[in-house]
C-alpha cells in the first residue's frame, strides 16, 4: 500500500475534507456509489458485507483504491471532527508490506504505519487470534507525538483472504492528557466480527 492515502485516512479530519473525501451517515442509502444498506446490513462495492458502526461514526468515502473501507468519528456527537480527539476504523486489502507470514508482515507494517505523523511508537504487543474463522495476529501499539503532545493508540488485526494478508485497523488520537475511550474498541470488534466477503478477491480468481 502506498503511504499517501493511508496517511490521509488516519490522521486529520480537516485533511480528509481537503482531499475531497465525504463523510456519510452510517445508515446512508444514497450519497455513496459504493454503499448499500438493507435491513441494517451494509454491502460495500458488492464485495464486503458488515454491520455498520453506530452514530456518530461516519463513512469516509475515499476516491482512492488503496484503502478499501473506513469510518471516522470524533470524541462526542457534538464535535465529530475535532482533531486530535478522534478515532478511525478501517479495512484494507493491502496493508503495508509484502510478506505472507503474519509475524513478518506486522514488522514490515510498523516500519511505515503513520510514517508522516512524527509519532514515536512503543513496541507492539502481539497476540495470536482467530479473525473471520481463520488465523490472525492482533497487534496493539501506542505512540506519542512530542511536538504537538498528542498520542495515538492503535489496534491492527492481520489475517488472510485466500493466500494474501489483509488487515483491520483502529486508531484513537487524543491529547496527551486525555483518556482513551475503550467503548470505541467494542465498535471495532463488532465491525470485524460481522465482516464477510461476498465474492472471491481479484487475486483469488487469477
Amino acid at each position: 500500500m502506498r503511504p499517501r492515502p493511508l496517511h490521509r485516512l488516519l490522521l486529520l479530519a480537516p485533511l480528509l475534507l481537503l482531499c475531497g473525501c465525504t463523510l456519510l451517515g452510517p445508515q446512508a442509502k444514497t450519497g455513496s456509489r459504493n454503499l448499500v444498506i438493507t435491513e441494517g446490513k451494509a454491502v460495500w462495492q458488492v464485495e464486503y458485507a458488515f454491520v455498520p458502526p453506530p452514530e456518530p461514526w461516519r463513512l469516509i468515502d475515499l476516491d482512492e483504491d488503496d484503502v478499501s473501507l473506513a469510518y471516522f468519528r470524533g470524541c462526542d456527537e457534538s464535535d465529530p471532527a475535532h482533531y486530535p480527539c478522534e478515532s478511525t476504523l478501517a479495512y484494507a486489502e493491502e496493508p503495508f508490506g509484502y510478506s505472507r507470514d503474519l509475524e513478518k508482515r506486522q514488522q514490515e507494517f510498523f516500519r511505515r504505519f503513520l510514517w508522516a505523523a512524527r509519532v514515536n511508537f512503543e513496541e507492539p504487543r502481539l497476540r495470536r487470534v482467530q479473525v473471520l474463522d481463520t488465523e490472525g495476529l492482533e497487534a496493539t501499539i501506542e505512540g506519542f507525538e512530542p511536538v504537538l503532545r498528542h498520542k495515538v493508540w492503535a489496534k491492527i488485526l492481520f489475517t488472510f483472504r485466500g493466500e494474501r494478508v489483509v488487515a483491520f485497523y483502529m486508531t484513537q488520537w487524543r491529547p496527551e492528557e486525555a483518556e482513551y475511550d475503550r467503548s470505541v474498541e467494542k465498535d471495532f470488534d463488532t465491525f470485524v466480527g460481522s465482516f464477510s466477503f461476498l465474492r472471491p478477491s481479484f487475486f483469488q480468481t487469477l
